[in-house]
């Protein structure tokens, strides 16, 4: 979890400085340009002042004071500096770190040449009050965050305390001393427009980064889903063994999984039929990256030996299960169920799953408990499957589920249960193939307050009279009659 927030923090900075670099580049010049063009025209309107001044002892000559010297020099340096800056800009494109660090040397130099005047007694000199201007178009330009805006603000604050408090700046002691603490408020708006302006474009910049990276997740979980669904098996609609399902995940993912195998029996007269149902602890995306290793383990198994039988399947997830999630407190629950038709057997093995219902064709229901640990609980000294056989003959049906059915809850905070279950496969009566599932996630539905708060996945497996045993249960009957034995009587 920590990796993943790291992750996200790191992708988020990385973008975010790349948007202000691209931000700060255009207002750099923008900023830049303004300020050398106030500067162009405060040089020519000093110099114009200067033209306007004829001294009457000088005959109508122009007399320049080396005081106005002064400033028109610092003038021209100060337009030069942005006018440079500006140029600098356009033709090197510099990087965000670059660019900050040049902002705030041509900032803190404005200030610095402020003070300068000031203290020289140049004529247009505007000390602090100069530089508060030029800092707070800055603010207003550059994305600078409050730890940048500090840099400037306090070069030159310290500089002019520095003046301040020297002989060199005339006036009371205590008066100089009250300048001294007051001139932070001249930076104030300029201090605030930064971080206000920061916090708006980083809120801004994470709005825009979580609604595009949710539109990338949903599209990831769409496809993961699909790539989830496509490791389930397509229901089985042939053969005297079949089988459906209905799976509603809590999320667009989750943690229950099918696996289907088939395999000739022994005598190679029909087809066995094996069906593992799985339920990870957890749900979501962490659950069905659990499902998508344990898709590939089954796959393993069953192609090294599609005989193998509903204990050894346990026995083998459970050594996986404990050896690679267990450390992780991930454990699953899972049925094994195995159907042979050809001598009428159910072989299961339960781990720690919710109790299945075998329904026989006379309507009777038998409850199949668990037979053992749940998976990755303990390891193979005591993990015994203790797979079971039960009679299974033609028209009788397996309904297995797991535990989002049964731990639904209603408003009152009442699960669905086992008993929910029996309630509606004894109420049901007779139903037709295939549809138990849909029936009993229906009643769930019904029962359930709220949205799914676990994934829910039904299964039925059923058995159907092949043409074989319908000839054999013809031989039987016709043989019966030729013995003397009365004819059943038709009601």
């Amino acid at each position: 979890m920590t990796s993943a927030s790291s992750s996200y923090t790191t992708e988020f900075r990385h973008e975010f400085a790349a948007q202000m670099g691209s931000l700060l580049l255009r207002r750099f010049l923008w900023f830049t340009g303004l300020m050398g063009t106030l500067g162009v025209v405060s040089t020519a309107g000093a110099v114009l002042l200067v033209l306007a001044e004829r001294s009457p002892a000088a005959q109508g000559a122009v007399v320049i004071s080396g005081d106005m010297m002064g400033s028109l020099a610092v003038y021209v340096i100060w337009t030069v500096m942005y006018v440079f800056a500006f140029v600098y800009a356009v033709q090197r494109r510099p990087d965000a770190a670059t660019l900050v660090i040049f902002s705030i040397v041509i900032v803190s130099l404005d200030g610095l040449m402020n003070i300068a005047m000031r203290v020289l007694g140049l004529p247009f000199a505007s000390g602090l009050f100069g530089f508060m201007l030029s800092y707070t178009t800055a603010a207003i330009f550059l994305p600078w965050t409050v730890k940048q805006s500090l840099i400037p603000a306090a070069i030159v604050l310290g500089l002019s305390a520095l003046f301040k408090m020297t002989p060199i700046e005339g006036g009371p002691t205590m008066g100089r001393l009250y300048q001294v603490l007051l001139s932070p408020i001249l930076v104030m708006p300029g201090m605030l427009i930064s971080w206000w302006r920061h916090s708006s474009r980083l809120r801004e910049s994470q709005f825009y980064f979580l609604q595009r990276r949710y539109g990338e997740v949903r599209r990831e979980l769409t496809d993961a889903r699909r790539i989830h669904e496509a490791m389930f098996p397509t229901p089985k609609s042939t053969g005297e063994v079949r089988f459906t399902y209905r799976y509603q995940p809590m999320r667009q993912i989750g943690g229950d999984y099918l696996h289907f195998s088939t395999c000739p029996n022994k005598d190679g007269s029909s087809e066995t039929v094996t069906v593992v149902l799985l339920d990870v602890t957890g749900h979501g995306i962490p659950a069905a990256l659990t499902v998508n290793r344990l898709y590939g383990e089954l796959a393993r198994l069953f192609g090294e030996d599609p005989s193998i039988s509903p204990g050894e399947v346990l026995m083998l997830l459970n050594r996986y299960v404990r050896l690679t999630m267990a450390t992780h407190s991930v454990y699953v629950t899972g049925l094994v169920a195995k159907i042979d038709p050809s001598d009428d057997t159910l072989t299961f093995a339960n781990a720690g799953h919710p109790p299945a219902f075998h329904i026989r064709a006379d309507g009777s229901i038998d409850q199949l408990d668990s037979t053992t640990y749940l998976l990755g609980a303990v390891g193979d000294d005591l993990f015994e499957a203790s797979e079971r056989v039960v009679e299974f003959g033609p028209g009788d049906r397996l309904i297995a589920y797991t535990d989002g059915a049964t731990e639904a809850m209603d408003a009152r905070g009442t699960m669905f249960g086992i008993r929910g279950i029996q309630g509606i496969l004894a109420s049901s009566g007779a139903r037709a193939d295939g549809d138990w599932p849909m029936a009993i996630l229906k009643a769930v539905d019904q029962h359930r307050d709220g949205p799914p708060d676990d994934d829910t996945l039904v299964i039925e497996i059923f058995r159907i009279f092949s043409e074989r045993r319908r000839r054999e249960d013809r031989c039987d009957t016709e043989g019966s009659r030729a013995s003397g034995d009365p004819e059943p009587v038709s009601l």
